[in-house]
């Protein structure tokens, strides 16, 4: 992509965003819609909210769930991904239940997630696992898979066998679909972060959407979710940015 092209792209969500906003301000605005006010009520409410209303201690709460859950699920999926891809009893009992799960709505497993796990920092944990796992399995399970013929011959070639092959063939090979489930578990973690302080106990973001709510104040309700929305798009684009990072040869081929 050239300069040019790149300006032009620049240009365009500039102006996306200037049409959205320009919209919503008149909508807001119109004395039939007291529920959804305008940026100029917002933008205010979103700024007190972070200076004197421990919105970024609620969003730093959020966060510290993202990570654990983030984590477990990465040596979750990456693990049981492998063993999909390589072995067949793997195949023919684990991958048809990660297919159903990964169909279902995860909200149905509230009632049991609290009876199990609790409704505090583990019941959230888990939910983000249910949420961010699968992806990550799915998407090493593909990468692994889709390691080329030929590059496993070679291996098999130089007689490269063992945890040797793992090191240096499958997993280089898998990195680049494990770094994309990992950037979109990123933003499926903040959704199932928020999912779960607002179903289970209600703490952080969740709790802060809650409160507002309850007593109807609409600015500073917009205000955390348009928050949320930025931290769930900040995080996602820096995972791309790893990912780009860390697979320099992917970029090098598109």
């Amino acid at each position: 992509m050239n300069r040019r092209q790149r300006l032009v792209g620049v240009a365009l969500r500039l102006a996306s965003l200037a049409a959205m906003f320009s919209y919503w301000q008149w909508y807001g605005s119109q004395p039939a819609h007291v529920a959804t006010p305008p940026p100029t009520k917002v933008f205010p409410a979103l700024w007190k909210a972070l200076t004197s209303q421990g919105l970024v201690g609620d969003t730093l709460g959020t966060l510290g769930e993202v990570a654990v859950g983030l984590a477990v699920s990465l040596v979750f999926g990456i693990v049981v991904g492998f063993a999909i891809a390589l072995f067949p009893w793997a195949k023919d009992t684990i991958d048809p239940l990660v297919d159903a799960v990964y169909a279902m709505p995860v909200t149905m497993l509230i009632p049991i997630v609290g009876v199990y796990t609790g409704l505090g920092f583990r019941g959230r944990i888990f939910i983000i696992f249910t949420y961010v796992a699968l992806v990550i399995v799915i998407s090493t399970s593909t990468g692994v898979r889709e390691v080329e013929k030929g590059l496993i011959e070679a291996s098999r070639a130089y007689r490269v066998d063992g945890f040797a092959f793992f090191r240096k063939v499958l997993f280089p090979a898998a990195l680049a679909h494990i770094a994309t489930g990992t950037a979109i578990g990123i933003s499926r973690a903040v959704r199932g972060a928020v999912t779960a302080e607002l179903l289970l106990v209600t703490a952080n973001l969740g709790g802060y959407l809650v409160k507002k709510q309850a007593i109807f104040d609409n600015a500073s309700l917009l205000a955390g979710i348009l928050w949320t929305l930025v931290i769930g798009y900040a995080l996602y684009e820096i995972a791309l940015w790893v990912e780009r990072r860390i697979t320099p040869w992917r970029q090098a081929t598109t």
